[in-house]
């Protein structure tokens, strides 16, 4: 009955079982953070147009209606953290999923009936709020459905799904009129939610609500393995076991009575703060209009046009995505975090010393804005996005993650509207070369925070990991003794 319900991939039961109706299906499931890479990335194609004389909105916009357009999406996408982070356990994940495209595609629904700027803005509260949901939901989603052999790629199915988003939006934008970008921008929610009415709920909230009949048949489907199989009932008892011992619950109190947790907590926030104010998100958002005024002085000029320039800082991060999912297990969390960090720090720098030599009449080459931005980008997208987040959940307990993933995600969210909303006016202010100088020693900083004040986290223990951040040294013996236990 199953296979006949969930018709994502072949339907044919392997004797080993397979893995491609997990990825088919983590892949589904991060639509909505595709949509909102869409909207992260929509108004840097489209700003040239709302701003000038035959801006749709009738009259052009103004830098403050740009500001708002570009931040309030982080307004609404904490509260919808919250929101979501309750829903996710109360209705389940499925349902929470479903509910997640519905203001986005509402967003863009309004954007396509009017132009005005009250109403693009309502439009991208819209779209963030249901994006925030998003980022709650999906990973949640995607680690349950997928067996541990496969759960460390399609987790980055998220960071590269937001990063096909921003690629997206940038050759539409360049290719197509306005309101035809605005169409197949509706579509991508809406395709979400048909599809997704035909996708189970995961086997651990089905153990949860006691369903376990119906958790065999969609982990038999899942791992194209007969129902009847050994490896089912086993997969199925572990589930039991895992909701009996702890339930994850969001408790900030449980989190501050831990001074040990407490601290993993400040680590965890400041380098997923580095993350926001390494200036990444800013130039995506802004960068055809960076590159516009890159391109000013005609000694300068550089070859591709603004939009073009956007679409390869897009295709770069992308690069970047594929690089981190293979090296995130390999290289460690800590030295490719570090280097990455190093690397976006003196992008940032040579960016601020192009800016300022422009501003005082001296001439330098035309590509290096372009070298600077598509490095800064890689490092982003290869360590920067997609790190953070893998070092808060290995830094606490399967008691403790959502709390702390849920806290960490609304502070960054509202960071990153703080950061968006006064780009342009603090541009206006102390000009390109200084904000671009501000972000490098933000991120080189963080090297020197990494190297002594993060702990390792790749294959070790929690143990371990809060020995590390006391101070202490565990013996052999207490590692002993835990293997024992365990």
């Amino acid at each position: 009955m199953v296979n006949k319900v969930y018709k994502l991939g072949s339907q044919v039961m392997e004797k080993n079982g397979s893995k491609h109706n997990q990825v088919l299906m983590s892949i589904v499931v991060c639509m909505p953070i595709l949509a909102y890479g869409t909207a992260m990335g929509w108004i840097s194609p489209h700003r040239a147009l709302l701003t000038g004389p035959d801006s749709p909105a009738g009259e052009p916009l103004t830098d403050d209606h740009v500001s708002w357009m570009a931040s309030i999406m982080f307004i609404f996408a904490p509260i919808a953290v919250f929101v979501f982070g309750v829903a996710v356990d109360k209705f389940g994940r499925k349902r929470a999923l479903l509910c997640a495209s519905v203001p986005i595609a509402l967003g863009w629904a309004v954007k396509l009936s009017c132009a005005q700027p009250g109403a693009l803005v309502a439009a991208r509260a819209l779209i963030g709020f249901g994006s925030g949901g998003g980022f709650v939901v999906c990973p949640l989603y995607v680690k349950e459905i997928s067996e541990d052999s496969i759960r460390g790629m399609t987790g980055t199915f998220v960071i590269f799904s937001q990063t096909m988003g921003n690629l997206l939006v940038f050759i539409l934008g360049d290719l197509l009129p306005f309101q035809t970008v605005l169409w197949i921008l509706l579509a991508i929610p809406l395709l979400h939610f048909c599809i997704c009415l035909r996708l189970p709920e995961t086997p651990s909230y089905l153990i949860k609500c006691g369903r376990n009949e119906e958790t065999a048949k969609v982990l038999s489907w899942l791992r194209s393995l007969p129902e009847d199989d050994k490896r089912i009932s086993e997969e199925v008892d572990r589930l039991i076991i895992e909701q009996t011992t702890s339930e994850p619950k969001f408790s900030p109190k449980l989190l501050f009575t831990d001074k040990t947790a407490v601290k993993a907590f400040w680590v965890a926030l400041i380098v997923n703060l580095t993350r926001e104010f390494c200036g990444c998100i800013a130039v995506l958002v802004y960068a055809s209009h960076i590159f516009a005024e890159a391109g000013k002085d005609e000694g300068s000029s550089i070859a591709l046009s603004p939009n073009k320039q956007s679409i390869l800082l897009a295709a770069v991060q992308i690069l970047g995505s594929m690089l981190a999912c293979q090296l995130v297990d390999r290289a460690g969390r800590k030295p490719l975090l570090a280097v990455t960090s190093l690397f976006a720090g003196f992008s940032m720098c040579l960016l601020g010393v192009w800016f300022y030599l422009q501003s005082i009449g001296v001439y330098m080459a035309g590509w290096v804005p372009i070298v600077a931005l598509c490095v800064c980008i890689f490092a982003d997208a290869s360590g920067l996005q997609p790190l953070p987040f893998v070092i808060m959940t290995e830094m606490f307990n399967f008691q403790l993650r959502g709390t702390v993933a849920t806290l960490i995600m609304a502070i960054s969210l509202g960071t990153d509207f703080a950061l968006l909303k006064l780009f342009a006016p603090v541009i206006s202010w102390i000009g390109y070369h200084s904000i671009f100088w501000v972000f490098s020693f933000i991120c080189l900083a963080n090297v020197f925070y990494l190297i002594w004040c993060v702990p390792e986290t790749k294959m070790r223990s929690l143990e371990d990991i809060y020995a590390d951040l006391e101070g202490k040294k565990r013996t052999k013996e207490e590692k002993v003794v835990e293997t024992n236990h365990v």
